[in-house]
């Protein structure tokens, strides 16, 4: 009777198991079907909107149209999308023409409201339209995007203030590098190459020279990858001023690639601090002419290996500059470490030339 019972059990769960499991297959099997239905009705609607909307968009080139049709919550997705599309695609009249016919629609209404949402893809969008659309009255929302965990949303929240007001986004858009570091840096420099940072470079040096060293100097680093003249011009502003940290000082030597400010970089290659002296070898390396040869030789002597070792590099770089002078140099030199940190760049020389040598064969 014992065994009867057990198996009367084991049935029972058996049973019930797979009735559960039926019952679950079944509705999966009902979201997935509600999800597709979904989907295609999805389609449905944004293809009848294209289909209402795209003529209207286009004709706006040519003639505002008299009247339009309402624009409903479940079109403006579809609408702004497109919108957006046509607007990035087009000159500069066509884009005036497109814009025009947005506040007949009332899609800046929409779009303020867009950015009120939860949802972030409506955030999104709304942030895109809100900056081809140069919507002021945004200004507020958008800087609070700003601050979102989304690289995403706060990025294309930076390019919209970015679009409407430059002047006013460039003191903020500094705020968020020095405090952002998930933004992409090609994303960074298309904001930058809009917001024109050539014309306000007295802008960003205002607001780099209020920031602590550390911040100031990441980021003229982060300039110098995706703006590389501005972080030059505002490196030789630093060392104009005469700054005291040595870490910006060290920045702004390696960001500079002209000549011009040969005498501050000549002046820190016998700086106080081992570090700024090894980072003003390597820039007299790339920029330095046939008369730093002395100062270099004068650095060869350094007590720290470092400042040797660049300066020797350095040496090697100078214009008319060749193996039989750098020769020369070293056999003149009557200082030991000097002898032999020219003697080491020299076989890198040698070495690098041979590989060289070998991948062309």
């Amino acid at each position: 009777m014992a065994f009867l019972r057990n198996t009367e059990v084991i049935v029972s769960v058996a049973f019930w198991t797979g009735t559960a499991a039926l019952a679950l297959t079944g509705a999966l099997l009902l979201w997935l079907l509600s999800m597709r239905l979904w989907s295609l009705v999805q389609q449905k609607l944004r293809e009848r909107t294209l289909l209402l909307w795209r003529p209207l968009l286009m004709s706006s080139f040519y003639a505002q149209p008299e009247t339009l049709p309402p624009l409903s919550r479940f079109d403006v997705p579809h609408v702004l999308e497109l919108w957006n599309h046509l607007h990035e695609s087009l000159n500069s009249e066509a884009q005036n023409s497109l814009s025009q016919m947005a506040g007949q629609a009332r899609i800046p209404v929409a779009v303020s409201l867009m950015l009120s949402k939860k949802s972030f893809h409506a955030r999104l969008l709304a942030a895109r339209t809100a900056g081809n659309l140069r919507l002021v009255s945004a200004w507020d929302l958008l800087r609070e995007q700003l601050a979102s965990d989304s690289p995403a949303l706060s990025l294309a929240a930076a390019r919209a203030l970015t679009q409407i007001d430059a002047t006013r986004a460039v003191p903020l858009l500094v705020t968020c590098l020095v405090g952002r570091n998930d933004w992409h840096p090609g994303d960074v420099a298309d904001i930058l190459h809009i917001a024109d940072v050539g014309q306000m470079a007295q802008s960003l040096h205002d607001v780099i020279s209020a920031l602590p060293a550390d911040q100031a100097g990441r980021l003229i680093r982060l300039l110098a990858k995706i703006a590389s003249d501005q972080a030059v011009l505002i490196g030789k502003q630093i060392l104009v001023g005469a700054t005291e940290d040595d870490q910006l000082l060290n920045t702004c030597l390696d960001v500079l690639n002209t000549p011009e400010e040969l005498e501050a970089v000549r002046a820190l290659a016998r700086h106080a601090d081992w570090h700024v002296r090894v980072h003003a070898a390597k820039a007299l390396g790339r920029l330095g002419a046939a008369e730093d040869e002395a100062l270099l030789e004068a650095m060869l002597v350094d007590g720290q290996w470092w400042v040797r070792y660049r300066a020797a590099q350095a040496l090697s770089q100078l214009p008319g500059m060749n193996a039989g002078k750098l020769l020369r140099i070293k056999d003149m030199q009557t200082d030991r470490d000097a002898r032999d940190m020219l003697h080491q760049v020299m076989a890198e020389l040698e070495l690098r030339e041979a590989c060289m040598a070998a991948q062309r064969g």
